[in-house]
Order: C-alpha cells, then sequence, then structure tokens
C-alpha cells in the first residue's frame, strides 16, 4: 500500500495545470492512472495490498509522511474540488468509495479478468472513458 501511495503522490507532483478547477480534475484523473499503473506494473504487490489478510481496520488508515495512503490521498482530491466548487457538497458525500471502486474494479478486469489481453490502444480507452464516468458523475 506504501509504495502505491508513492507512485500516486509522484503521479500528483507531476501535474503541471496551474489554474483552478483544471488543476484539481488533472489531480484526479492522476491519481486514478496511477492507481491502474501500479495494477498493471506491480500486480504481485496490488494483489497483496488488498488481499483479505492485508485489510485494515478502520477503512482511514494512517499515513505517514514518506507513503501516505492512496485512499487519504483521494479523499483529499474530492475534497479540494468540493472547496473549490467544482464538486457539490451534496454530492461529497461518499463519493470516494465510487471512485475507488471504478478504478479498482478496472485493474482487476485488467490484471486478473476478461481485459486482461486487450491491446495497449483499448487498454487507455477503458481507463479514459473510465476516469470520465468518474469526473461526470461527481
Amino acid at each position: 500500500m506504501a509504495e502505491l501511495g508513492i507512485l500516486m503522490s509522484l503521479r500528483l507532483a507531476a501535474v503541471s495545470e496551474d489554474t483552478e478547477p483544471s488543476r484539481s480534475w488533472a489531480r484526479l484523473d492522476a491519481l486514478g492512472r496511477a492507481y491502474v499503473e501500479f495494477a498493471r506494473t506491480e500486480p504481485g504487490w496490488f494483489k497483496t495490498a488488498f488481499s483479505a489478510t492485508a485489510t485494515r481496520t478502520p477503512p482511514l488508515p494512517e499515513t505517514s509522511e514518506n507513503a501516505p495512503h492512496p485512499f487519504l490521498l483521494l479523499t483529499q482530491c474530492l475534497d479540494d474540488l468540493t472547496a473549490i466548487g467544482a464538486v457539490p457538497t451534496h454530492r461529497r458525500h461518499g463519493s470516494e468509495y465510487a471512485a475507488w471502486s471504478a478504478v479498482h474494479g478496472l485493474s482487476h478486469l485488467l490484471i486478473d479478468g476478461p481485459l486482461r489481453a486487450l491491446p495497449e490502444q483499448e487498454v487507455q480507452l477503458a481507463l479514459q472513458v473510465t476516469l470520465s464516468v468518474i469526473s461526470r458523475g461527481l
């Protein structure tokens, strides 16, 4: 989980948009892309991080300076979108579960499911559509 958090943090830091709300939307997009990238490049770590034995309680795990938890990074991005008015307050509550579920489900389909043999161009299309649906749903 720490490695996923590090990759997501690196992708957030690389966002070059400097105006709002473009920057906040780009950060959300970067998180989703990093999540799927990690699953595809590190499938063993990805599966281990989300195995039943690795699951932690409570659902909002602690973070450290070196490895912020992916779920906390997602909630921060969504909170930022709400703070700038890009996501209505009444739609924010619980939206992290839908966003996380979408990229997690796509990741599993790509590494272990029926989408594992998709050509790279179709993988990128699936990722783009998934991220677009998340954004539009907010």
